[in-house]
């Protein structure tokens, strides 16, 4: 058994291990996702794999969206390299029930797994065609509470943070500038609306994803590198 698109095909050798398959024509999801994506989630690790991956699987299953996931890794990027793109994108959810039993599923409801850094220009051109993209609706979150810090533990500006607010969207470093770069592309585009949804496990996560994009585009309005017209488009 083999954990990729050719592995999957033998659908039977994988049922008779126990384990639950995706219920939808996954090329066809693969081909829509890409053309007219709706969700996309910044951070590929397992908390993504075990909850929104598996939620939008279900979706699929009973033909609620005939779309599937976008995911990108701004900080680990051999999560991509590693582990989503030499499977095909696929993964494997273990839950343990209540009742001692195991249940088995291969997740397959990622269409597309990028990688979120400024210096690869291949990857960052997808994802800004991805963000200015009318369809797209939501954008989620599971980097973690650090990820949304833009100061150490003394309170001082991290000094990616302080070299973003002087670089401006086009060579963002930190994971809020690049996400907040990614945010004026769309704005760029007849300014699209979009969910900004932190999922992340602490106490007022919104907000701390609000206050930290709005901290990076009102330095750029400051240092006279976008308009006061992206931050009220934020806001």
């Amino acid at each position: 058994m083999e954990l990729s698109k050719k592995g999957i095909a033998d659908r039977t050798a994988f049922e008779q291990k126990g384990y639950a398959l995706p219920q939808f024509d996954r090329e066809e999801m693969i081909a829509k996702t890409k053309k007219t994506p709706h969700w996309i989630h910044f951070g590929a690790g397992n908390i993504f794999r075990a909850f929104q991956a598996n939620v939008m699987q279900e979706l699929l299953n009973k033909g609620i969206m005939d779309t599937g996931l976008l995911v990108t890794e701004g900080f680990d990027y051999e999560i991509i390299e590693k582990m989503n793109r030499p499977h095909d994108d696929l993964s494997i959810l273990v839950t343990l029930k209540a009742d001692g039993s195991i249940k088995k599923t291969v997740v397959g409801s990622i269409a597309e797994s990028l990688i979120l850094d400024s210096h690869r220009e291949t990857e960052l051109a997808r994802l800004k065609e991805v963000f200015e993209n009318p369809s797209l609706q939501m954008a989620s979150f599971t980097i973690t509470e650090k990820g949304y810090s833009l100061v150490n533990g003394k309170g001082e500006l991290l000094p990616v943070v302080s070299a973003d607010f002087v670089n401006g969207p086009s060579r963002c470093e930190s994971y809020i500038g690049k996400v907040a770069s990614l945010l004026y592309y769309r704005y760029l585009h007849d300014k699209l609306p979009i969910a900004m949804v932190s999922t992340d496990n602490f106490s007022e996560n919104g907000l701390k994803l609000q206050e930290a994009i709005l901290t990076i585009a009102k330095a750029w309005v400051e240092n006279e590198i976008v308009e006061q017209d992206f931050y009220d488009y934020l806001i």
